[in-house]
């Protein structure tokens, strides 16, 4: 198991029920087992945590600040080479992944006591552990998640990879070529239309700001008269009348320079009297400026109230902003253009879509050869294990079609229906096993799957939750040495129920759940010898009957532990 992720701690702290708890766990089969709802799901969602699962309010232990989840892994070469590329690679042979969370669900996660994101979490915990429940073996039955563990097993990445990228391009110039595809008569109204929108836009000729710049103006034009005359006005008043301001201002300039000569002490006054003469001047000169400017024509003003009207046209139909509508001018032309060159531009993209079908076709041929291929030796594979997981007599075929219907069948996953076909019993013909296997047989067919996938991959951890659901004792037991002959190539926890899968395991854990002082606990601890054959023995569901039964089924319980761990 060198090359394999292995999983050596596993720390909880007020998660749920679960106070304190920490196991250590060892290579190969390890089992928990307990009472119904003393607490084997937290375990579980303990893991789920680490690998990146959401944590939720609920999970903290009520009245507890934060839980805490803490595994310490020992690293296979895929996860130290995963860790060297997010930037997390350490020379140790052994990384530790931390998750805290709070009672409103906030969490953090830590990777060697490094702050790790979700998403970067996520990556790492699909490295380290796969989880296989109730949920993944119903899973099994879907076509992509065949499909999925068809490729994974052929090793088709590479394949996949180019198929998808070229059907992107193929995809790409079908939407492109569909969004050309216009009837000349369509195509004629459409230039027309722009024709006429660029001819309205052009001849309006609209400037940036050009609506601000009226609205500014437009005040001064309504009430030229009215300024004209208040402008002539104070022109009189300041410089052109009788008795003009800056007329006597210059007098009394020249009068207080007499009085300065004859001796009189007017202090400032004579400097401020020579700086309202020039801030008058100044006054004067700005009034003629402004009045220059004043035009009384009331075409002018016309022509200003017709050129707003136009603009406000023009942004109800093209607007809202006058920028909106400068844009839309720009699109006609661009519109008009393409219209224009619209049948050269089809025989370019039927030209390209020929050669990109063509790529597309040989991708997917390739594709469709590695899983042709791969599943004759998944095939094979799987049904050499089922006399292993107690099926015996079963027949498994992974079938590769053209998809229903005929045609290509272009996808991004190839052009390939992947059907997992299943046969329980001899003599019958195989179905789809979604159509036909049973829950129990579905999560042996699932073990055979991971049993053949484990031979080839450097597989992370395998967490079997209840995969003895719907089925008895003695399928129980060859289930049990399956998944301990499994643990022998990957580390392997299972939660289970049945005192044949338990035997078999290497470490045994138990799940217990007690009261005390007003509160729940869960509690965990690993078995001694005596402690796994009374736990057995409860499995068996006779170690509490009475004197001579309890005898019996310890006797038992000894026997069945021995004879599965040779």
């Amino acid at each position: 198991m060198g090359g394999t992720v292995v999983l050596l701690s596993l720390s909880i702290k007020n998660l749920a029920l679960i106070e304190d708890a920490s196991l250590e766990f060892s290579e190969g089969l390890n089992v928990l087992t307990g009472e119904t709802g003393a607490g084997k799901t937290i375990v579980l969602e303990a893991l789920g945590l680490l690998l990146g699962d959401r944590a939720r309010p609920e999970m903290t232990r009520q009245g507890c600040p934060r839980l805490s989840v803490t595994g310490t892994f020992r690293l296979s070469p895929r996860l130290k080479k995963a860790l060297d590329d997010l930037g997390l690679g350490t020379s140790q042979d052994e990384v530790l992944v931390r998750r805290e969370a709070d009672p409103a669900g906030k969490s953090k996660a830590f990777v060697n006591d490094e702050p790790v994101s979700a998403a970067t979490l996520a990556k790492i915990g699909d490295l380290l552990v796969q989880t296989h429940g109730q949920h993944e073996h119903q899973a099994l039955t879907k076509v992509a998640e065949q499909r999925e563990l068809l490729d994974a097993f052929g090793k088709l990445e590479k394949e996949r990879e180019s198929v998808a990228l070229a059907f992107g391009v193929w995809k790409a110039l079908v939407e492109e070529r569909e969004a050309l595809k216009l009837s000349e008569q369509e195509r004629a109204q459409r230039i027309d239309l722009y024709k006429y929108q660029k001819e309205e836009l052009f001849a309006a000729n609209p400037k940036p700001g050009e609506d601000e710049e009226l609205d500014l103006r437009l005040p001064a034009l309504k009430n030229a008269e009215k300024l004209r005359l208040a402008g002539d006005e104070g022109r009189d008043l300041l410089s052109s009348g009788d008795s003009a301001a800056l007329d006597r201002l210059h007098r009394a300039v020249k009068t207080f320079e007499t009085l300065q000569a004859l001796g009189a002490d007017l202090g400032e006054a004579s400097e401020l009297l020579q700086a309202a003469v020039v801030n008058a001047e100044e006054s004067s000169a700005r009034l003629e400026t402004f009045l220059d400017k004043v035009d009384t024509d009331p075409r002018k003003l016309d022509e200003t109230l017709g050129r707003m009207d136009l603009l406000a046209r023009l942004k109800k139909k093209y607007g809202p902003t006058l920028e909106d509508v400068i844009a839309h001018r720009s699109k006609v032309e661009a519109e008009l253009d393409r219209l224009g060159n619209l049948e050269g531009k089809s025989q370019d993209i039927d030209r390209r879509l020929a050669e990109a079908e063509s790529v597309l076709t040989k991708e997917s041929a390739a594709l469709t050869a590695g899983r042709k291929a791969a599943a004759k030796k998944l095939s094979s594979s799987v049904e050499k294990e089922f006399k292993e997981v107690g099926l015996p007599h079963a027949a498994f075929e992974v079938s590769v079609a053209a998809p229903d219907g005929g045609g290509p069948g272009y996808s991004a996953h190839g052009a390939d229906d992947v059907r997992f076909l299943f046969a329980p019993n001899p003599g019958e013909g195989k179905n789809p096993l979604a159509d036909i296997a049973s829950g129990g047989e579905l999560s042996r067919v699932m073990l055979a799957i991971k049993s053949v996938q484990a031979r080839t991959d450097a597989a992370p951890v395998l967490v079997f939750d209840e995969i003895d659901a719907g089925v008895g004792g003695a399928v129980g037991g060859a289930l049990g040495r399956k998944l301990a002959k499994l643990g022998k190539t990957s580390q392997v926890l299972c939660v289970t129920h049945l005192a044949t899968i338990a035997a078999c395991a290497r470490s045994h854990f138990l799940v217990e759940k007690e009261i005390g002082k007003g509160r729940t606990r869960t509690t965990l601890r690993p078995l001694a010898e005596e402690e796994r054959v009374a736990e057995i023995a409860r499995l068996f569901g006779v170690a509490e009957g009475g004197e001579k039964e309890a005898a019996a089924g310890l006797k038992h319980a000894r026997e069945l532990l021995a004879a599965s761990q040779q």
